[in-house]
């Protein structure tokens, strides 16, 4: 099944056949049926590219967006914690007063944000923690340094250069907001679980004793909005869990 779905889209994406592609669509591939169907009405044009987008949900298409706007922020954060010093420094984006909690800011007016000095970065006037990043829109500003660019640089990368992220013809209007770069969790506990396993039946010969036991570790704790507990067990475990 999943290499019929890859076969249709590799099909509408190279030959443009929207028709075929729809044929070959499973019926569960609702989302994906409804933009073939317009694709196939209106033409893969500008316009039946724009039918087939407002042939979404009107949350499935904000779902869309905020997924995109999140990868490049992950993206944006990987750059500047691999890029410049672990301090904040000219050109950053922080937090222009004192705030609880390290809960991201979705309403970009009452995200008050300011740009680092040469002279604040000399005295240290701001730690990391105090260092945001934006979530593209049109009413936020960007890093005046490398990680300003490197934003520049990506969203070209995708054709959007000059997206001002406000389309009234494809009712697109996001607005964008800020996250702190770094995140800690909250009320962490743990506890070490020893599991006994079971040992074999039957005549044996005698062997040493070994510990027929596994110890794992289980962990609770509370995260900020927009942070998941995947990201923080990859930082704890150094791995993908």
């Amino acid at each position: 099944m999943i290499f019929l779905v890859a076969r249709c889209t590799t099909g509408c994406r190279c030959g443009g056949n929207a028709k075929e592609s729809l044929m070959l669509m499973p019926a569960y591939k609702a989302r994906e049926r409804l933009m073939l169907r317009a694709l196939h009405r209106y033409g893969g044009g500008q316009e039946g590219c724009g039918r087939a987008w407002l042939s979404l949900p009107h949350g499935m298409r904000v779902f869309y967006l905020h997924a995109y706007c999140s990868r490049l922020w992950n993206e944006a954060a990987s750059y500047r914690l691999n890029t410049l010093a672990h301090r904040a420094v000219q050109g950053d984006l922080v937090w222009a007063r004192q705030r609880g909690g390290n809960s991201a800011i979705e309403d970009t007016e009452t995200a008050q944000v300011r740009v680092v000095t040469f002279e604040e970065e000399k005295d240290n006037v701001f730690s990391l923690q105090q260092v945001v990043l934006p979530m593209p829109g049109n009413s936020v500003k960007y890093p005046e340094n490398v990680v300003g660019r490197w934003y520049q640089d990506r969203l070209a990368q995708d054709g959007l250069s000059a997206c001002r992220f406000r389309i009234t013809s494809l009712k697109l209007n996001v607005p964008g907001c800020y996250r702190p770069l770094l995140a800690y969790p909250h009320d962490v506990t743990y506890s070490l679980r020893v599991k006994e396993e079971p040992c074999a039946t039957g005549p044996l010969p005698p062997q040493p004793r070994a510990s027929n036991s596994t110890t794992s570790l289980a962990l609770s704790f509370d995260l900020d909005s927009s942070c998941y507990a995947t990201v923080c067990l990859r930082e704890i475990m150094k791995c993908d869990p």
